[in-house]
């Protein structure tokens, strides 16, 4: 299925993180309008944000996790209240799969499969 998804782990429990909010916004003239919002299911993943499950055009996309959320409802601090992630679809054919390693002070991301 072609679209934008993510996978959220928590490395510190060794667990995936549930329901970590998950913003889907697209770049305009205009700014950043936000086009789909969800949360992580109980295994860290959003399958699709794609707006109606349709693939998404080519362009400039940004993901957004509230992360200081999701860290003070496990009891933890986070440095990051949220983290923001910039990526382009060149092909809108493809799946953009979007994961993100988390601790309360730092985190990692690549394009999955």
């Amino acid at each position: 299925m072609s679209g934008i998804s993510t996978h959220v782990l928590d490395l510190t429990l060794g667990r995936p993180a549930a329901g970590v909010v998950v913003r889907l916004s697209k770049e305009t003239d205009g700014g950043w309008p936000e086009i789909a919002m969800c949360a992580t299911d109980v295994d860290g993943r959003v399958k699709s944000l794609s707006p109606e499950g349709r693939p998404v055009p080519a362009g400039r996309y940004r993901l957004r996790f509230e992360t200081g959320e999701y860290h003070r409802v496990q009891g933890s601090s986070s440095f990051h209240p949220y983290i923001e992630i910039v990526f382009e679809v060149v092909d809108s054919a493809q799946s953009y799969h979007v994961p993100l390693l988390l601790t309360p002070y730092g985190y990692s991301t690549y394009r999955g499969s």
